[in-house]
């Protein structure tokens, strides 16, 4: 089933601070970047622990599920992860599938706010790394991801806590861009504008009806600037 795009209703108070995701936000998730990373844990898994290739997504995945993420639910699993190797191994080859955006570029250079962070469940180095590939980092003052959030990750209401006391932002004044329905709705019951980039992450959620997408101001097909316009027109008020 499809999820179709939609305008907003004009919303008048006004958005200074943006918590933007990384991962199927700022490109496109069908790019195989994802699958890649997930074959770069399998063998991280079968490297270090002896895990079958095969059977390491039946390890893996009751975990993810858990803990919404990979790190913490190994890690909870009983397996003693190093967070630098980790990361270092799951996110090399991030160059042959991630590459400048010009799209995007264009919509964070027309948003008027100056206060624009990644808010990512990956590590900071690396997504500093990725957002360099897609010509994107000097449109951020930063990220805030999992060196950050520390024991806590995205969906979770801590996680959210953390990067609004990080940037300094009231959630009134801010809005968030994602691709994850259950993170939006952890940030819209914090009263955070929401924003979803509709893929196959929102699906694979279980995300297809209107109650399911209730949680969403807006919803757009890619961050292009027309379609952010349409959605949420607030974004540019003064």
């Amino acid at each position: 089933m499809q999820i179709t795009t939609t305008e907003a209703p004009h919303r008048k108070k006004v958005v200074e601070y943006l918590l933007i995701d990384l991962d199927g936000t700022c490109y496109d998730i069908g790019n195989k970047y994802e699958d890649h990373v997930r074959n770069n844990l399998w063998k991280y898994m079968n490297a270090k622990f002896g895990i079958p290739i095969e059977k390491a997504e039946e390890v893996w995945r009751p975990l993810f599920r858990k803990y919404n993420q990979s790190l913490r639910g190994l890690r909870a699993g009983g397996f003693d992860i190093k967070a630098e190797e980790y990361w270092d191994c799951l996110r090399a080859g991030a160059e042959h599938f991630l590459f400048p955006n010009k799209e995007v570029q264009r919509l964070l250079q027309s948003l008027p706010q100056a206060e624009k962070w990644i808010f990512t469940n990956c590590s900071e180095k690396h997504a500093t790394h990725a957002l360099e590939l897609l010509g994107l980092k000097d449109s951020f003052k930063g990220v805030i991801g999992a060196d950050i959030m520390g024991d806590t990750c995205k969906p979770e209401p801590a996680a959210f806590e953390i990067a609004l006391k990080h940037i300094g932002a009231d959630p009134a004044s801010t809005a968030m861009f994602e691709d994850s329905v259950k993170n939006l709705r952890t940030a819209k019951a914090l009263g955070i504008t929401t924003l979803l980039v509709a893929g196959p992450t929102a699906l694979e959620e279980g995300a297809s009806t209107s109650a399911d997408l209730q949680h969403c101001d807006g919803i757009v097909s890619s961050l292009s600037e027309a379609e952010v316009r349409r959605a949420l027109p607030n974004l540019w008020a003064a």
